[in-house]
């Protein structure tokens, strides 16, 4: 493993272009430079379909490709032309200074495979002419391509790809396919007159093999269904719609939300396969009752609080003081009383907690957070003692590295002396070809699984390496809490709170009257180029947060031992398809607290001055040694308004006592269970 591995990188714009003529290229260079004793092993890289404009974070597998070179384990990629890498100015700089840091080594195929040298100015300078260049033509074709569609749209041409079931497509006009079309007719039959549901349609479908257009199956889901019968090409009207002038599709980043008065929307008719519009609109109005409703406002937390009987507390408007509040989504599943066979989506094991007040819970979560980010110093001594610090000791792990890369090297060495001296020997022992071609390949199979074992310890190696990094970089998230203070917007807030945030968990003491509120925090370690974003805030729509693979396990520090066992890390990361060099530290820890503050319970709120002196007075009274009866007389003759029975003064008595319990009782807070855990962000 003392020889480098040469790293290909190749790419096409299109699934239909051939990749074979780089790769052809790249392994004639490496068998050139094998032969020199320069490299031993190669790895090839490919993205195929895919541009080079937009950015190199649309591109994963050259991520993982430019993380490796941060890692340092890759420290040399061959590719045909620079243009392969990037078409942006911005991306070629980020990897012209890792260049220069002599992080890496680029060949260029089409330069006779010399490495591409940032300091030669006319060389450089070329390049960014080339970049500039083909990024304006590139957005120029893009531009032109735009204008072609919406006129041939214009002129009656369908120009949304494929076409839909029961069309096909003549002179780029969508014509009626007969053989289709009748089944379109008896779908809408069957849903809008017959009342058939999605299942009973898909089993008639593929009862008579009716195929699906793009799989040619005659397997029918719920979704292509529903295409079907929300199509409205089937009434004879046709729509294009162009956003090329919404900022949010070029620069994602500084435009997070969609502006759709700024798209431009085409209306066009083409041939109809329902001749009767009737059936269509009954169709979309009965499919229309069965569509979830979405609030009509607009809730802080809304889809970020969980109830700790699993179900999701949902805000809701309370019309009365003309104010927001969040409760449990299990208090309204009342309906199984009248409908005993829906009995089993209320949970019995809710406590029905009681609804918090909107307006407090958002103030309370907004400051929380603001707190914690001041206390970055803090968590990150807390982290730097508790994580990577005294819990993983540095040094025995790295003497437990250190032993498995000599192990694996002597290992290597082993095999490829039993490789040789097996090629001397194959004629005195009289092989076969196919006998001898075998053993050879599992000789070789055995070497490269070592290696790949070695360059996983390297990567153990490496990140033991970057505790000092992870650790410097929690005081950024301190940095910004100047600018966080200053945003007032609610969505904007929200999309901070979404960085930072995983959940919020709510739980209700009903004895005690207080709720129990924790703050999954869970935010990037690095900064830089190990988030495929930067450190700015990933998402597009309401709600949605950093995107994290759906389905994907994660590993943690404090699970097991992570640089130690073999197995964990084999299954957590190999295991589920997750390459190591790919995922990215996320620091995690809860904020707990109970507390009554957020109760909306009428203890809260304070006594009018009124009440407070009929208080005063009762318990005088009471500590004199009065009973409730002589005390309501005593009242009665002093003027105070109180009620005609003197039973009011003792409810008095008991609501005021159980109060001050409430009242006095300590709010207590505090950060636990932090940890690390590794992710991959899409």
């Amino acid at each position: 493993m003392d020889k480098q591995t040469l790293y290909l990188y190749l790419r096409v714009s299109t699934d239909n272009q051939n990749i074979i003529r780089q790769k052809e290229k790249g392994l004639k260079f490496f068998e050139q430079k094998k032969s020199e004793g320069v490299f031993k092993d190669y790895h090839i890289v490919e993205d195929e379909g895919k541009s080079r404009f937009h950015g190199m974070d649309k591109r994963q597998n050259l991520m993982e490709l430019i993380d490796g070179v941060d890692m340092g384990y890759v420290k040399h990629i061959w590719v045909e032309d620079w243009s392969r890498i990037t078409g942006e100015l911005e991306d070629t700089l980020v990897i012209e200074t890792k260049i220069f840091d002599g992080k890496v080594t680029i060949y260029q195929g089409l330069e006779n495979n010399q490495p591409y040298l940032p300091d030669n100015h006319m060389v450089r300078t070329w390049n960014y002419m080339k970049t500039i260049m083909g990024s304006q033509t590139k957005k120029e074709e893009i531009e032109k391509s735009i204008q072609t569609k919406k006129r041939l749209f214009s002129e009656g041409c369908y120009m949304k790809g494929d076409p839909p079931f029961g069309y096909k497509i003549v002179d780029k006009k969508l014509k009626v396919r007969r053989d289709e079309s009748k089944w379109v007719k008896k779908i809408f039959d069957w849903y809008g007159n017959d009342k058939l549901s999605y299942s009973q349609i898909r089993q008639k479908l593929q009862m008579n093999n009716v195929k699906r257009r793009r799989s040619r199956s005659n397997v029918w889901n719920d979704i292509n269904i529903m295409g079907v019968l929300n199509n409205e090409n089937y009434i004879g009207k046709d729509y294009y719609t162009d956003k090329s002038k919404d900022p949010h599709f070029k620069h994602r980043d500084k435009y997070p939300f969609q502006n759709k008065q700024l798209w431009d929307y085409l209306t066009n008719s083409c041939e109809p396969i329902l001749k009767d519009n009737t059936i269509f609109h009954k169709v979309k109005k009965m499919m229309d009752k069965k569509k979830s409703r979405p609030t009509k406002r607009e809730y802080f937390l809304h889809g970020k609080l969980r109830c700790e009987c699993g179900c999701e507390w949902v805000g809701r408007w309370y019309h009365k003081y003309d104010k927001p509040f969040y409760h449990c989504q299990n208090n309204e599943r009342r309906y199984f009383r009248n409908t005993p066979n829906r009995e089993h989506l209320h949970k019995q094991n809710c406590d029905k907690p009681q609804r918090i007040d909107g307006l407090l819970l958002d103030k309370y979560v907004w400051n929380n957070f603001l707190t914690t980010i001041r206390k970055s110093k803090w968590i990150k001594e807390k982290v730097k003692k508790e994580i990577l610090g005294e819990k993983y000791g540095t040094s025995s792990h790295r003497k437990k590295i250190n032993s498995d890369k000599n192990r694996i090297q002597k290992e290597i060495r082993i095999f490829e002396k039993n490789k040789i001296q097996f090629i001397g020997d194959r004629f005195v022992r009289n092989l076969s070809s196919i006998d001898y071609e075998e053993i050879i390949t599992s000789i070789d199979s055995k070497i490269r699984q070592l290696e790949s074992e070695y360059i996983e310890v390297q990567k153990k190696e490496n990140l033991l390496d970057k505790r000092k990094e992870w650790i410097d970089w929690l005081g950024y998230h301190n940095e910004r809490i100047d600018e966080f203070e200053k945003v007032t917007d609610m969505k904007q807030k929200r999309r901070i709170i979404d960085f930072y945030i995983d959940k919020i968990q709510l739980g209700w003491n009903d004895v005690t009257k207080q709720h129990s509120i924790s703050l999954h925090y869970k935010y990037p370690l690095v900064g830089g180029d190990m988030v495929r974003k930067g450190d700015k805030l990933n998402w597009d729509k309401w709600g949605n947060g950093y995107k994290l693979k759906k389905g994907e396990q994660m590993f943690s520090l404090s699970s097991s031992n992570f640089f130690l066992t073999k197995k964990n890390y084999q299954t957590s990361l190999n295991g589920y398809g997750i390459r190591f060099d790919s995922s990215v530290p996320f620091l995690k820890y809860i904020f707990h607290s109970k507390t009554h503050l957020l109760s909306s319970t009428n203890y809260n709120k304070p006594l009018s001055e009124e009440r407070e002196k009929l208080h005063t007075e009762i318990f005088k009274l009471k500590d004199e040694g009065l009973g409730y009866r002589r005390i309501h007389k005593s009242l009665v003759e002093s003027g105070f308004k109180i009620g005609k029975s003197p039973t009011s003064v003792d409810s008095i008595i008991k609501k005021r006592i159980l109060r001050n319990t409430i009242l006095e009782q300590g709010v207590t807070e505090d950060y636990q269970n932090f940890d690390i855990q590794f992710l991959m962000v899409k």
